[in-house]
Formats: structure tokens, C-alpha cells, sequence
């Protein structure tokens, strides 16, 4: 009996990454080159690329290389980014809510402006990294390293950074309030201006930080490192300091108009 042999059409790499892309439902953003799209969806690496405005949401990327590559704008909400290799990459205004970035490497990067909620950075490498005005509301950062980082005016409200290396970061006129900070690392930390309102600061390092006008108003500095730290500046009610002691040097006189 003679053998039926069916063909298939052969997939091209450029059908496969088009099919890829479909799928996961991204698209690059206007003016964006897709090659550029499809060669990162096959390849996950996109050195130097420019992904800029990109929709990425959702993608599995893990230990994609994306050094020194412009995802400005681009929206990567809930895509997997472990142990990726991200140093200098700009992602400015881009959009990584709930991202997972554990274990990933973000050292000079360009988060300036950047929605970092609820993004999970356990063990993630951001040594200075530019991220003013970043969006780290409720994020997940414990273990995570942002020496030398520009946190400055940023919003890291509920955000656990238990066992976090934040020391010569610049958090000035930043807002930490209700966030968890157990041992974390602010040695030399610029923290004027800063609101650790409610904040967990347990055994905390916060050896010579500038901590002008800083308000740790309900925090807990139970077993602190203030070593070469004048708190003389910084706001101070019902704060729980290092010996246990609760400070109300600061709180409102109700008999005050």
C-alpha cells in the first residue's frame, strides 16, 4: 500500500514571533520597528533595542536580556522579568504593576516615573538606579539592593522592604508611610523631608541619614541603629524609638488653637 505524506508548510521564525506576538496579545507601539518586537519574543534578548510604548503585559521574560534598551512607556504590567538582565535600560513611564522582577538586575536604570506597584523585587539588584518619582506603593522588595539610588519624591506606601540595602539612597521628600523596613539598610540615606508615618523601621540601620523634617510620626524604631543621627529636626509622635521608650515630643498640644 503506498504511504500518504502530508506537508506542512514551514514556519518561518518571522510567522513564529508574529504568532508569539498574537497570541500574548502585544504589540509595538507606533514607530517602533516590530522586527525589533519579533526578534525579542524569540530571542529575549534586545540589547540596545528600542521598544519604546511597547505592550508587553502579561509575557513570560524571564532572564531576557534587555541591557541598555529603551522601554520607555512601554507596559510590562504582570510580566515575568526573574533574573532578568535590565542594567541601564530606560523604562521611564512604563508601566510594571505587579510585575515580577525577583532577581533581576536594574542597576542604572531609568525608572523615573515609572509604576512599580505591587511589582514584586525580592533580591532584585537596582544600584544607582535613577527612580524619581516612581510608584512602589504596596511593592514586594525585600532582600533588594538600591544603593546609591535617587528615590526622591516617590510614593512607597505599604511597601516591604524587610532586610533591604537603601543606604546612600536619596528618599528625600518621599512618602513611606505604613511601610515595612524591618533591618533594612539606610546608612548615609538622604531622608529629608521624608514620611515614615506608621512605618515598620525595626532594627533598622539608620547610621548618619539626613533626617531634616522627616516625620516618623506611629513608626517603630525599636532597636535602631541612630547612630550620628540628630533627630533633633524630625518629627517625632508616639514614635516607639530604639530603647522602647515612646517619644511625644512632637505631637499636637490640644490645648492650642
Amino acid at each position: 500500500m503506498a504511504r500518504c505524506t502530508i506537508k506542512h508548510p514551514s514556519i518561518r521564525p518571522r510567522q513564529l514571533a508574529m504568532g508569539l506576538a498574537a497570541l500574548l496579545g502585544l504589540a509595538a507601539a507606533p514607530g517602533v520597528a516590530n522586527d525589533s518586537l519579533r526578534q525579542f519574543l524569540i530571542s529575549r534578548t534586545c540589547v540596545a533595542c528600542n521598544l519604546s510604548g511597547t505592550v508587553l503585559a502579561g509575557a513570560n521574560l524571564e532572564n531576557a536580556d534587555l541591557t541598555n534598551a529603551n522601554l520607555a512607556g512601554a507596559n510590562l504590567s504582570q510580566t515575568r522579568l526573574l533574573r532578568a538582565q535590565m542594567t541601564q535600560i530606560d523604562l521611564s513611564q512604563a508601566n510594571l504593576h505587579q510585575t515580577i522582577l525577583s532577581e533581576a538586575d536594574l542597576s542604572e536604570a531609568n525608572l523615573a516615573g515609572a509604576d512599580l506597584s505591587e511589582a514584586i523585587l525580592t533580591r532584585a539588584r537596582l544600584v544607582n538606579a535613577s527612580a524619581p518619582h516612581v510608584n512602589l506603593e504596596n511593592a514586594e522588595a525585600r532582600n533588594s539592593n538600591w544603593y546609591g539610588s535617587d528615590l526622591s519624591n516617590s510614593h512607597l506606601d505599604g511597601a516591604i522592604f524587610h532586610q533591604a540595602s537603601l543606604s546612600a539612597t536619596d528618599l528625600s521628600n518621599t512618602t513611606l508611610t505604613a511601610g515595612r523596613f524591618y533591618r533594612a539598610d539606610f546608612i548615609g540615606a538622604q531622608l529629608t523631608g521624608a514620611d515614615f508615618t506608621g512605618a515598620d523601621l525595626r532594627e533598622a540601620l539608620i547610621r548618619d541619614a539626613q533626617v531634616d523634617g522627616t516625620n516618623f510620626t506611629d513608626a517603630d524604631l525599636l532597636g535602631a541603629n541612630l547612630r550620628r543621627t540628630d533627630l533633633s529636626t524630625a518629627r517625632l509622635c508616639n514614635t516607639r524609638m530604639a530603647n522602647g521608650e515612646i517619644n511625644n515630643d512632637d505631637c499636637p498640644n490640644p490645648s492650642q488653637p
